[in-house]
């Protein structure tokens, strides 16, 4: 948790493409992130940028909340030059929400 408060908070002032973090709000409140960078701690240094710490609170999961934020990745990704954007999970199906 704390490494990614510190990517989050770093990530505000950098002129560097990534990260990029997406924090989801309702009233104030935070219920759901995703970032952009540029290695998810794999050994794949050839492939970037990845979707990281993918988010929705339980209480607002089924909603397509997700996907907005793998959209929002997606079209952040594109905005910087890259026309594809890799994720690391052991969830199936996942293809079809991008």
């Amino acid at each position: 948790m704390k490494v990614y408060e510190d990517c989050i908070t770093h990530s505000i002032t950098t002129d560097s493409p990534f990260p990029i973090w997406n924090l989801m709000e309702d009233s104030g409140e935070i219920i759901g992130c995703a970032g952009l960078i540029s290695n998810d701690f794999i050994s794949r240094m050839d492939l970037w940028p990845w979707i990281c710490a993918l988010y929705i609170d339980n209480s607002y999961r089924g909603r397509s909340l997700g996907k907005e934020l793998l959209l929002r990745a997606k079209a952040d990704a594109e905005k910087a030059g890259f026309n594809k954007v890799f994720r690391c999970t052991d969830h199936k199906n996942m293809d079809s929400l991008i």
